[in-house]
């Protein structure tokens, strides 16, 4: 689709009409008053902030809010809030531009480097993670206690034929099981 060329009376046109609305829809003669002016009137701000006061001000200098009236307490303090929030905006944009780009062999701060796998032919240690249930530490004589008192209340296997390797198999599950018993911590019964 070829669009027609806009003949530069149509365009001269069409900015004396936003020119004269302008008022009415873009940002207000305080608005842009007060962004022009910020780090000025942020001081007077933090000396203490007299709305009232400042409208005086404003209305003196006749500056409007963006129906072209004279600005309101709480008008004033929306727009300056809106100032505020557009300024610190716009600064975090330049901020976010500024911010150093890292050079080819750079890292950026808190990330550590990792091996390069191209260059580092040599194989990476295998990790080992070791679980296990975790036991309490006991004395001995609390361990010692606490596997005669669990032996004496278990039945004891019938005895069988010794193993093959010269040690019983019963004796070897009393043993595992007497090791299992040393490590539990009683439960302590209700008063």
């Amino acid at each position: 689709m070829v669009r027609a060329k806009k003949s530069s009376d149509e365009i001269e046109a069409f900015r004396a009409a936003l020119k004269a609305t302008r008022g009415k829809t873009a940002r207000s003669s305080l608005y842009r008053w007060l962004r022009s002016n910020h780090d000025h009137f942020l001081q007077d701000w933090h000396e203490g902030a007299d709305w009232p006061a400042f409208v005086q001000a404003f209305t003196a200098l006749g500056l409007t809010d963006r129906t072209g009236k004279p600005p309101i307490p709480e008008t004033a303090r929306k727009i300056w809030l809106q100032v505020r929030k557009d300024i610190a905006k716009d600064k975090a944009r330049e901020q976010a531009k500024r911010a150093p780009s890292l050079m080819q062999d750079e890292i950026a701060p808190g990330v550590r480097a990792a091996p390069d796998r191209e260059t580092d032919n040599a194989p990476r240690p295998r990790m080992t993670i070791e679980i296990r249930p975790a036991t309490p530490r006991l004395d001995a004589a609390v361990t010692r206690s606490l596997s005669q008192s669990t032996t004496a209340a278990r039945p004891s296997l019938p005895p069988t034929k010794p193993a093959e390797t010269g040690d019983d198999a019963n004796a070897q599950i009393r043993r595992v099981l007497d090791e299992i018993d040393a490590t539990k911590v009683p439960i302590p019964r209700k008063v």
